[in-house]
């Protein structure tokens, strides 16, 4: 990772130490051969759910991971800012309801 990725990542940890763990339970799913780690989803998350990772496996070398499920929120602001549609939050659940 490169010095802005590591910014990111630090940015996040900030703000998860702000905040308490969800009451709800949240499912967080990640499509890994989508994501180009452009970090847009960490940046956006408000509770500091996702960061940063290398991951060799990516053609991109670097991936989103979810580090701290517990504090996911669903407010899907991370769903919303992927450009690649590589992160997804309760959809299971939602296509069950459907």
């Amino acid at each position: 990772m490169d010095r802005e990725e590591k910014q990111i990542n630090e940015a996040a940890l900030e703000v998860r130490k702000k905040k308490q763990p969800s009451k709800k339970g949240n499912a967080i799913e990640l499509v890994s051969h989508y994501c180009k780690g452009c970090g847009l989803c960490v940046d956006s998350c408000p509770t500091g759910t996702l960061l940063l990772e290398d991951n060799v496996s990516s053609k991109f070398g670097i991936s989103v991971m979810v580090d701290a499920p517990e504090y996911c929120i669903g407010c899907k602001m991370c769903e919303r800012r992927c450009p690649d549609f590589a992160i997804f939050i309760n959809h299971e659940m939602e296509k069950e309801k459907q």
